[in-house]
């Protein structure tokens, strides 16, 4: 591996290094001209890998090297919070993995870390295979199809399946978590606005989705979980383990019925939309390179025949795992990590003061040519087996690192590429007369396709 020096510049004053200027970018309007991964990656390409600006009096500062970026995850992860819309979601997502802070954090991490084990997931296998067979029976060979809807379904009955033995079957389930899911996904711009908590308690039409979303997952939820006490054990799920778990090291007993629901309200909501995503991106990506498709299809033929896909062929579809890679890598769901600093410290010589906000963006470095070569270009042969030894090791990072490391990567990855792998194995996908070159992207809280993903769907000659 070749190492990268750092880029670092300095800034107009000798307290913060370079950066743009927030009155000139506030008043000739760019800054809302501009979506936030424009600017995240006009900044890293002016100003270097240690940007400093300001909005509204924070100091703001964007990583953009993978040094600096294992240093904000690993070596100075105790010296942050989490980042203010994660901090303000709590009234969305209640003290869940994604919003709390140690020691709860670590608590929390520890009792639901079972449903995640090398074996556990290796039982969600064979739901991933029939559910990803399954979704695509309502299309229509030769029609136009927008494959972004049904990746969410698939996702919310994996998640409900694996993580809460829940057949999410009902349309009209799925109606009221996509919903939610949207609502929360509209949350974001009230989130990063100056007096945020003020402006949530006003009737707004974006807080009252939100809230409608909340009414109905909380009757899924707190249903379950009833109706669990009720009948006790292990049924192989999160769920299960999150209510029969005895927290021994830290000697805080079981978790209530608030606690297990906003764990499950995380992953629920977390969980699915961000797979999903990955799925109609690496779908349209394949729809757009056909011989990248035929490879995927091939070694699904070979690898599946006509079954379902079960955990033990996941490490045999070696192609299929290189092609999702790449697509987190283009399209990472997660798309930027943020941190709040509690306890003041030094990067690069810079003092960071107590309640900065600091960045380091996915999307941003993962389109680093130091770190990729023509990085827009799309080619699983990056990912190939000696591939990553070219690189530092957090030139790719789209499920984090550290103690705050997702915690469903595993499942997520076999998700993702028994997923593709089905779907490339019983139907040919081409973008539709007319469509872009490129797909037009909303930077929400998540990474999304902002006109959902429309593909020509092919029933495959040889699949029944």
């Amino acid at each position: 591996m070749t190492a990268v020096a750092l880029d670092i510049r300095a800034g107009r004053s000798p307290r913060y290094p370079a950066g743009p200027s927030f009155l000139p970018r506030f008043f000739s309007g760019r800054m809302f001209r501009q979506n936030a991964i424009e600017s995240m990656g006009e900044s890293a390409r002016l100003y270097g890998d240690l940007v400093h600006y300001t909005i509204f009096g924070r100091h703001i500062y964007q990583l953009n090297h993978p040094e600096l970026i294992e240093d904000l995850l690993v070596r100075d992860a105790n010296k942050h919070h989490r980042g203010i819309v994660m901090q303000r979601a709590k009234i969305v997502l209640g003290d869940g993995l994604l919003t709390s802070e140690e020691p709860l954090h670590m608590r929390q991490r520890r009792l639901a870390q079972p449903a995640f084990l090398r074996q556990r997931i290796a039982a969600y296998g064979e739901v991933i295979g029939k559910n990803a067979a399954a979704i695509s029976q309502g299309w229509r060979s030769g029609s136009v199809h927008d494959v972004h809807g049904d990746m969410l379904e698939l996702a919310l009955r994996i998640v409900g399946k694996c993580l809460f033995d829940l057949d999410v079957q009902s349309q009209q389930e799925v109606k009221k978590v996509s919903a939610a899911v949207d609502a929360f996904m509209g949350f974001l711009p009230l989130a990063i606005l100056p007096f945020s908590e003020q402006i949530q308690r006003l009737p707004l039409p974006a807080m009252k989705r939100i809230r409608k979303g909340q009414a109905d997952l909380d009757a899924i939820i707190y249903g379950m979980i009833a109706e669990r006490r009720r009948a006790p054990g292990d049924r192989g799920d999160l769920l299960s383990m999150l209510l029969e778990a005895v927290d021994t090291e830290g000697s805080t007993g079981r978790m209530s019925d608030q606690q297990v629901h906003d764990e499950c309200l995380t992953i629920m909501l977390a969980g699915h939309e961000t797979t999903a995503n990955a799925l109609s991106f690496a779908l349209w990506l394949m729809a757009k390179h056909p011989e990248m498709q035929a490879r995927v299809h091939e070694e699904a033929r070979e690898v599946l025949g006509d079954r379902a896909a079960t955990a033990d062929d996941y490490g045999r579809l070696p192609y299929a795992t290189q092609l999702f890679s790449e697509t987190l890598r283009l399209y990472p769901p997660v798309w930027v990590i943020a941190r709040t600093c509690f306890q003041p410290y030094e990067i690069e010589g810079y003092a960071i003061p107590k309640g900065a906000i600091l960045l380091a963006s996915q999307f941003v470095v993962h389109r680093d040519s130091r770190f990729y070569p023509d990085p827009l270009r799309f080619d699983p042969e990056r990912f190939a087996k000696d591939g990553a030894k070219s690189r530092p090791r957090f030139a790719f990072f789209p499920f984090a690192a550290g103690s705050r490391q997702c915690i469903g990567e595993g499942l997520a990855w076999m998700e993702g590429v028994l997923s593709v792998a089905t779907i490339a194995r019983d139907w040919r996908l081409t973008p539709p007369q007319g469509a872009g070159e490129e797909i037009v992207l909303n930077p929400a809280i998540s990474l999304r396709p902002k006109f959902g993903v429309p593909l020509v769907v092919e029933r495959r000659a040889n699949v029944v």
